[in-house]
């Protein structure tokens, strides 16, 4: 019986595994905890928990719908099956796009923090300080704060939401699905490799961590404004350590070294600003960036061995699914 399921899990796609897991893991985590500490496990937490899981199910439910029939006789089954497979299909490659949104949102809860309630802001300011002789980066950037800056880093930090999946947009609709694929699921590698940390180590930011000692307020215009209300009403909470914005912005940049050399260094250029955006914006600590840039080689290399070794996976990505970097059918 232990031999049959784990040969079932191994036969999975990759992604699918990794929603199933990651809502197991984090119910079993809850859970488990929720017998020592004592808070209401609520309706709205279960679903939140179980999000990743259950687009894992609509992915499945779809499949067996839609799936070719032996039966090939004309009717209105037929008729659905037909116009909606080729749905299925784009449902089925941007389904690790899906799966790292809900595993992020799977915290929006702050679960975490009901069940550790001892963030690690004070270490990740002290790390700082010791990085910058005693110093704090968002302290150091307030004689920079200008409305129009503000606006610019807003955006700069906003923009995050569209350069993750556009890139990856960018491969499939080149039609070079196997190059899509590996972003995309280092994508999701970066991305649960990063919520493990944040249920780890819960902090807050600088913002709120040291909101009662800043002397000038981020100002800014309506840009800024309403950017940020996007921002407040979408984000964790608890989600410093590392910098996703900065991680998924540098993961991007080193795909693209991979397959749009020319576009490297303007890559790198965002990266930076988007260093400089999170800094001014005290939405990270230093420590967060430089966690980023641990975590992204990290993921890199993970997703890279598990796509080429994983048995769900018919092609390994390190021999016919990927063209070597620098070659002319990658464009560059």
């Amino acid at each position: 019986m232990h031999r049959t399921i784990v040969s079932f899990i191994l036969r999975c796609r990759l992604e699918n595994v990794m929603a199933a897991g990651f809502s197991a893991a984090l119910a079993l985590f809850f859970l488990g905890e929720r017998a020592q500490h004592s808070f209401p496990l609520n309706i709205h937490d279960i679903a939140f928990i179980m999000l990743p899981a259950g687009i894992l199910a609509v992915k499945c439910l779809l499949g067996i719908l839609f799936s070719p029939k032996e039966d090939t006789d004309a009717g209105i089954g037929s008729f659905l099956a037909d116009f909606f497979r080729p749905l299925l299909e784009i449902f089925r490659d941007w389904f690790p796009f899906l799966v790292l949104s809900a595993c992020y949102f799977a915290l929006y809860t702050n679960l975490i923090i009901r069940v550790n309630p001892h963030t690690a802001d004070a270490l990740l300011a002290r790390v700082d300080a010791a990085l910058l002789g005693g110093h704090q980066p968002s302290f150091l950037m307030e004689p920079m704060i200008n409305p129009w800056l503000t606006d610019f880093f807003s955006l700069i930090y906003f923009s995050y939401i569209l350069s993750l999946p556009v890139v990856a947009l960018y491969f499939y609709v080149k039609k070079e699905k196997k190059v899509f694929r590996r972003i995309m699921m280092g994508y999701l590698m970066l991305m649960l490799m990063g919520i493990t940390s944040y249920l780890i180590f819960p902090a807050a930011g600088p913002e709120a961590f040291f909101a009662s000692q800043y002397s000038r307020d981020l100002q800014g215009h309506a840009i800024s404004h309403g950017v940020s209300f996007i921002i407040q009403s979408g984000r964790v909470a608890y989600d410093c350590f590392p910098s996703l914005h900065v991680g998924i912005s540098l993961l991007v940049a080193i795909y693209l070294r991979d397959y749009r050399r020319k576009l490297f260094l303007p890559a790198l250029g965002y990266v930076t600003l988007m260093c400089l955006a999170t800094l001014y914006l005290r939405y990270h600590y230093l420590a967060d960036l430089l966690g980023a840039f641990v975590f992204v080689p990290a993921a890199y290399w993970l997703n890279d061995f598990l796509l080429a070794h994983w048995p769900g996976e018919k092609v390994s990505p390190a021999a016919a699914t990927l063209t070597q970097p620098g070659s002319p059918s990658m464009g560059n």
